[in-house]
């Protein structure tokens, strides 16, 4: 289901906080905009040459409370409005990591992590900013704005007119440069997103970029996406330095103009000088309210472009919904492919591809580069969904069995090895922290790397750093082998996770692995020969069909595409 979220429906998720945050609030606003009116009593009372000292006393007693009414309710609002903005940034956030979380493979492979980050962290941090405290003084300009007004009404009709004339302009100038603060601050926040990545990319590939002497062209990449945030942000900078003076230049103009009208009332006694220091401290109170808006127009436009940022991730659905028909089974991982087809847009990728693993099966699968061995298992692992034919697994078909099923059974490791930073050991039980330090060692002893790990100062509580970049290739490999096998699957697939090790570590980690395997199944995809020519079956294949089946001796006798890539390798 699509979604879209917008501020209004943010802050509505938590309503009743805000609901009492904007009525503490609006208790300290009266109580502020009550002091003018006490100010003018004093005056009066002094210009009438009073001499009730008890009068003067009480209205310093209403200033007195009227100021601690202030300081109580203050306490209020901070801690409603900005505890209820907090709260919508760590449901957002985790909302949107969810949302993540069921999207396809392939919306991954389109979107750089950068900007996946920039949109987790920044965006979501001004989504904060605009709920609260844009929403804090938008409410708070907007009251107090027309309360002094009502005010300033309430005294002297005629001087509320002076004094007010400017501003209907300053209200056209504010939704202009709004729209203008908006559109620039999404180039900005899209430049950060470039700057993220930049950064990621660079900083996940140190060991590369070292390597071949790459430290000059990344400086100069990086240079240059941090040269374009920084104009972006100066763009925004602009519209914002002729914003904010405008804004606060309306206020001199209303105050230059009452003091020219409302001198001449006062010195003609058309308002009494306690009117006229009533109106006065008005108008000065309204350069925050004049602030505040100009402040709550930026805020709010820069959570818009923010929301839109989000909603267009949140506008991406996955693929496949789950269907109602999916039921947990207990499988053993006997699988069969029949007649499977399977494109990539208008590309295909699997032809009616039929192939049977029974149980128990070391299935080796081989062939060309884009030949479409992955596409195959990840078919079985219903990442995409078959375009004909059909997978069932001990004669179920897939689409009726639960993705809990399928990875309770089947456990997959992937070309890109994926090493979380944290220890080994943290490694290996990633997927099940309650494994027991037997079964840890016993799997990295079948995967080939526990002496190596032993060898380390600190052993399985070495930590292997960012992305594992204190590992080797082969390390991270063989790692990755081990988490597989702590598992204990039924149905073990290895996609082209053996090409870092050497003839001798290969053979051993096969041996181990099918041994530790006996009677479940271990299907091993990869390019390399001497990677599946011990396996009891393989399967070759070729522009997306399987070409040839059978143990290594007979497709060598058959002397076809496996027996040329076995000579071209062993020359």
């Amino acid at each position: 289901m699509l979604r879209k979220t917008s501020i209004s429906s943010l802050i509505l998720r938590y309503k009743y906080s805000f609901l009492t945050g904007i009525a503490s609030l609006t208790v300290v606003d009266l109580a502020q905009l009550s002091v003018p009116i006490v100010i003018q009593w004093i005056i009066d009372e002094l210009t009438l040459q009073s001499t009730d000292l008890s009068l003067i006393t009480r209205y310093s007693l209403y200033i007195l409370g009227l100021g601690l009414l202030m300081a109580l309710f203050r306490l209020g609002w901070r801690y409603f409005i900005m505890g209820g903005a907090r709260k919508i940034e760590n449901s957002l956030r985790n909302d949107f990591f969810e949302h993540l979380q069921k999207l396809n493979f392939d919306f991954f492979s389109g979107r750089k992590v950068g900007d996946l980050m920039a949109h987790t962290v920044n965006d979501i941090e001004t989504l904060k900013f605009s709920c609260g405290l844009g929403l804090l003084i938008a409410y708070d300009g907007v009251f107090l704005f027309f309360f002094i007004f009502a005010a300033i009404v309430y005294i002297s009709p005629q001087m509320a007119l002076y004094a007010f004339l400017p501003f209907p302009l300053l209200a056209v100038f504010i939704y202009k440069f709004g729209n203008m603060i908006e559109r620039r601050f999404q180039r900005s926040q899209d430049s950060f997103s470039d700057l993220t990545e930049s950064a990621r990319q660079s900083i996940s590939g140190i060991k590369v970029v070292k390597a071949f002497g790459l430290e000059r062209e990344e400086r100069r990449d990086f240079d240059r996406a941090s040269k374009d945030y920084f104009e972006k942000n100066v763009h925004l900078v602009k519209i914002w330095g002729a914003f904010q003076p405008f804004i606060y230049f309306v206020p001199s103009v209303a105050m230059a103009l009452f003091l020219y009208f409302g001198g001449a009332g006062a010195i003609g006694t058309e308002i009494t000088l306690g009117e006229f220091s009533a109106i006065l401290v008005y108008l000065v109170m309204l350069a925050w309210p004049m602030m505040a808006m100009g402040w709550a127009v930026d805020l709010l436009k820069r959570g818009n472009a923010s929301i839109n940022r989000l909603n267009d991730i949140f506008a991406v659905a996955p693929k496949e919904a789950i269907l109602t028909e999916e039921k947990d089974y207990e499988l053993k991982g006997d699988i069969r492919f029949s007649g499977v087809s399977f494109s990539y847009g208008s590309t295909p990728a699997l032809r009616n591809v039929s192939l049977r693993i029974p149980c128990g099966t070391t299935l080796g699968i081989t062939g060309l580069i884009g030949s479409g061995k992955t596409t195959l298992m990840k078919l079985l692992l219903k990442v995409h969904k078959i375009e004909s034919g059909t997978i069932t697994i001990d004669e179920t078909a897939i689409e009726k069995i639960s993705r809990k099923s399928l990875q309770d059974t089947i456990v997959y490791v992937p070309q890109e090895i994926t090493v979380f930073s944290g220890t080994i050991y943290d490694n290996i039980t990633f997927i099940n922290p309650k494994i027991t330090r037997e079964q840890v060692e016993q799997a990295a002893k079948t995967a080939g790397i526990y002496e190596q790990v032993m060898e380390f100062q600190q052993g399985f509580e070495t930590v292997v750093g960012e992305r594992g970049l204190s590992l080797s290739g082969g390390q991270r490999q063989r790692l990755a082998i081990a988490r597989a096998l702590v598992l204990k699957p039924e149905v073990l697939i290895l996609d082209d996770v053996l090409s870092s090790l050497d003839p001798q570590t290969e053979n051993t980690v096969i041996t181990n692995v099918t041994e530790a395997m006996r009677g479940r199944t271990v299907v091993i995809i990869s390019n390399r020969m001497s990677s599946v020519s011990r396996l009891s079956q393989i399967a070759v294949m070729k522009d997306g069909q399987i070409v040839e089946i059978g143990k290594h001796g007979e497709l060598m006798e058959k002397r076809g595409l496996y027996y040329a890539l076995e000579k071209l390798q062993s020359t």
